[in-house]
């Protein structure tokens, strides 16, 4: 099949500028990115910015072989490197005896209980906030209780042991002997993490940081569910987790404190399939309602889409608190709320300081945020002449910590984007981190050569190639799985970034930029589920390593060939994609192949026949904008009675585009979308 002619690609919107008027790091000289000699470097011929890895100057980049070969080599180096480092970092397994070397690696304190049944306690002390006290008997953990002196309301200790308990049990498919410390071990660097950052700053809450934060962000959370679930209807089937989820995936985020595997406040901005309810945990749910629970698992929150992450996979943004110097960037602070008790601005409300939010009428603009007074250090301690004489912990200095969220999992958007991102939390792009690095690279296939570092690169468009099955219905409703052969052009060279952490100095950074994290979130959701796994090299491209991995198809094997096309440039991603009419004579052969039959058969009707293609745009909040199609009558609207416009037609159409929209937005599955449209178009033939 021929490859899809490319969509052109819109102009770049920026973002609005958050960062107020704290001071941005001034230890990298700002970038303007207008200029000819930088535009040249991000351009179609950039490929030599691969080279600022090996170390080596601006003035050094270019595009011969051997640089390239060095850039490789460098990233090469880079993923060995961190393969070791992983390796030094496992620990032991789940045991007394590993517990307990744990914990005098890691310099805490632990006491030891034995008690008349033969069980063992270990009290671990972490720091002055929090005590952890394991239950073990032969070796197997029964318990896990974590105290944390300044958790009032129990949130954060409840769920946290629960967390905690569950790091320490084998995972599906793995015998508990073979259970290691590794999970358990990274919630515990967290617990110290805080601690360590209080000491060295006077004592400041860390914990009251968060949990300020947590209240300020489920306040606004409930306020936009109950927005949610009047326009949903309180009386309709799941109208609760439809609400949840509306906010969550279009609003401004489901805040929950110690979610899932992750110990400390996560604000969760998207979740694939969020329509698709799974009936297995909202049965979990009822069962453990009826039985008879402790006062301390009621604080724990249940959620069906727990029990179904293959299906509901979350996005999340963990928040924590990390060193940062008070000079550089706008440092932590402890209020007692971020946002108004109104949450939402009055009608008669002044007006919006910021004209960007006044020009875009966006929701941020109605949300009344507070801007909170610094929080100071207390009087340094009086424990010794040392601690006096220490002027960073000085009364009247502020702290040097910073709120600082982290993307789980990590979220690859395009590089004029990340830099935007940047500059909207106060930060300066640093140009000795330009890579060549490409979202097929970094999201679909990592453990391959990155194609910008490739010595072709920006020659010739990349293409990947897969095979997968889609569930579909036939003429008589019975259901089938019919195989797609998928490969995926790239026809633009557009550099890309992983986003792994970013800092922040106030909540309402973080929801302004969600729908931008949803656009891409949502992209790359699509496109993994196609291409995220690398099939296995026939026999004839194991010597061609630039080949495309590729399955080849049986004969007897019924198959559609489907294309994709990928622009992931701002302010849109756009993905077309090309597949054959379902009543095409044989719907496996290429676009030419099928041209020539049409060609050489009277009966057919061309234009029933053409075949089928879509180009989707991913706007802000992942909401999905087919651009062109051809599955339904568009162009029905321009029939014209007496002179006039057939509006009738003109809403038929519209309706029918938002058909295939809507579509796509529930399945959240291409391969399903591609067979929904076939019968659409079968049908409508």
């Amino acid at each position: 099949m021929a490859t899809p002619t490319p969509s052109t690609n819109t102009p770049q919107k920026h973002l609005h500028n958050l960062q107020g008027s704290s001071p941005a790091p001034r230890s990298v000289p700002p970038m303007n990115f207008d200029s000819p000699a930088v535009l040249n470097m991000l351009g179609e011929g950039g490929v030599g910015m691969g080279i600022s890895m090996s170390g080596l100057g601006m003035s050094s980049m270019g595009l011969t072989v051997s640089q390239l070969g060095r850039a490789d080599e460098d990233e090469r180096r880079r993923r060995l490197e961190s393969i070791i480092a992983m390796i030094h970092k496992r620990k032991g397994r789940v045991s007394e005896e590993g517990i307990t070397a744990l914990c005098r690696q890691e310099q805490i304190h632990l006491e030891r209980v034995v008690d008349a049944d033969g069980s063992v306690l270990l009290v671990l002390v972490i720091g002055d906030e929090a005590i952890c006290d394991i239950t073990l008997l032969k070796d197997e953990v029964t318990g896990v209780k974590l105290e944390l002196a300044s958790d009032d309301n129990d949130l954060y200790k409840t769920s946290g042991s629960r967390i905690l308990k569950k790091s320490l049990e084998p995972p599906n498919g793995v015998r508990r002997i073979n259970t290691t410390l590794d999970r358990f071990a990274l919630n515990l660097d967290k617990l110290l993490n805080m601690d360590k950052l209080s000491k060295a700053n006077s004592g400041v809450g860390c914990y009251k940081a968060i949990f300020s934060i947590h209240a300020s962000l489920k306040k606004l959370f409930d306020y936009e569910k109950k927005v949610a679930l009047e326009l949903i209807g309180e009386n309709t089937q799941n109208a609760g987790y439809k609400a949840e989820r509306e906010v969550l995936c279009k609003k401004s985020g489901r805040p929950r404190m110690n979610a899932g595997d992750c110990l400390g406040l996560s604000l969760e901005y998207w979740m694939d399939r969020r329509h698709l309810i799974s009936k297995k945990g909202q049965q979990s749910i009822s069962i453990k309602g009826k039985t008879k629970e402790s006062p301390s698992s009621k604080a724990i929150e249940e959620y069906p889409e727990e029990a179904d992450p293959e299906n509901n996979k979350i996005y999340s943004l963990t928040i924590e608190c990390e060193s940062s110097p008070s000079s550089m960037y706008t440092p932590i602070r402890i209020p007692d709320s971020w946002i108004a008790d109104n949450v939402e601005k009055a009608a008669d409300a002044p007006p919006e300081a910021n004209i960007d939010n006044i020009l875009l009428n966006t929701p941020q603009s109605r949300i009344d945020w507070l801007e909170p007074k610094p929080t100071y250090l207390d009087s340094a301690s009086q424990t010794g002449d040392q601690d006096v004489m220490n002027i960073d912990n000085a009364p009247g200095r502020l702290p040097n910590i910073r709120f600082v969220a982290k993307f789980n999992p990590p979220l690859v958007v395009p590089l004029t984007l990340y830099i935007t991102i940047l500059e909207s939390v106060g930060l300066v792009y640093n140009p000795q981190d330009l890579r060549a690095t490409t979202f097929v690279g970094l999201a679909l296939r990592p453990e391959e050569t990155d194609p910008g570092m490739s010595a072709t690169a920006g020659s010739h468009t990349p293409e990947l190639r897969s095979m997968t099955s889609a569930l579909a219905v036939d003429k008589d409703g019975k259901e089938m799985q019919i195989k797609h052969a998928n490969t995926l052009y790239v026809p633009k060279l557009e550099y890309a970034r992983t986003l792994e952490s970013l800092p922040f100095q106030h909540p309402r950074q973080l929801v302004a930029l969600l729908p931008t994290f949803r656009q891409y979130a949502f992209t790359t959701s699509l496109l993994q589920d196609v291409f995220g796994a690398t099939t296995p090299l026939t026999p004839t491209q194991q010597g061609n390593p630039s080949s495309p991995p590729f399955i080849p198809i049986p004969d007897e094997s019924p198959n559609i060939q489907i294309d994709f096309t990928l622009a992931y440039s701002q302010p849109n991603p756009k993905l077309a994609v090309h597949f054959p009419h379902p009543l095409s004579p044989d719907p496996n052969s290429n676009a030419s192949d099928f041209i020539t039959q049409l060609l050489s058969n009277d009966n057919l009707n061309s234009s029933s026949y053409t075949p089928l293609r879509l180009v989707v745009d991913i706007g802000e909040n992942a909401e999905a904008y087919i651009t062109e199609q051809n599955v339904v009558e568009a162009d029905a609207g321009k029939e014209e009675i007496g002179g006039d416009v057939n509006m009738e037609n003109v809403e038929k159409a519209r309706e029918g585009v938002k058909r295939l929209e809507k579509a796509l937005d529930v399945s959240g599955d291409l391969g399903l979308w591609v067979e929904w449209l076939r019968r659409t178009a079968g049908k409508g033939s």
